[in-house]
């Protein structure tokens, strides 16, 4: 089920106002801290995917992305990864509750602008290759950095957004199932390569997407 405007969480201390996205397998909503009165996003497994055998493990994935997550940046305080806010759940959906950010993601805003100018896509790139500089001396991969969880702010700050498949670093294994954007990953994370490099891979290709439209 996919919560209406309006729908309040922990009481009402959360109050959705929109759905931002639904993927196959999370949603994220636009919601309202009714007691600080800012917004944050809020984010859900999908629950269309119950009747999938593997559903217990996405939800233990995305219980582990927000441990993860709020680890990193407790630990880190680092400016361009997204901030955890809050973990808990409703009912039996779990809800990772981070920052807002404001802004476009650098997907849409190549999409609006076409290609970028070099120094400008520079600019958010090595941003995102600080980040996940701490990613992997945190012993994790991303395995998603790809221009659609490149947050951009108006005041040209880079977030990295999206720890929904990152994981620890492992040597290249073999597997019949991937995640991830298949334009901007690497063929090793096809089969299940979870390395630093597959990083590097998906932040390069986003340089390209952003100076070439």
């Amino acid at each position: 089920m996919v919560w209406a405007a309006g729908h309040k969480l922990q009481g009402d201390k959360y109050i959705i106002e929109q759905v931002l996205g639904q993927g196959g397998f999370g949603i994220t909503y636009k919601a309202r801290h009714k007691f600080l009165n800012n917004l944050v996003v809020i984010k859900t497994p999908n629950e269309s995917l119950q009747h999938d055998p593997e559903y217990p493990k996405y939800v233990k994935r995305f219980i582990e992305e927000g441990q993860r997550l709020e680890k990193l940046y407790e630990e880190t305080k680092h400016p361009n990864i997204v901030r955890v806010r809050d973990f808990f759940c409703e009912g039996d959906t779990y809800c990772l509750v981070m920052d807002f950010l404001q802004g476009e993601n650098l997907f849409n805003l190549v999409q609006q602008r076409g290609a970028l100018p070099t120094d400008e896509a520079v600019q958010y790139i090595r941003q995102i290759g600080e980040a996940l500089k701490v990613v992997h001396q945190a012993g994790l991969v991303h395995r998603d950095a790809h221009p659609g969880n490149i947050m951009v702010q108006q005041d040209g700050k880079a977030v990295l957004i999206d720890f929904g498949i990152a994981g620890e670093i492992v040597p290249t294994t073999v597997s019949s199932k991937f995640f991830g954007n298949e334009a901007f990953m690497p063929y090793e994370q096809r089969s299940g390569g979870r390395e630093p490099r597959v990083d590097v891979y998906s932040l390069a290709a986003s340089l390209y997407y952003s100076v070439t439209g």
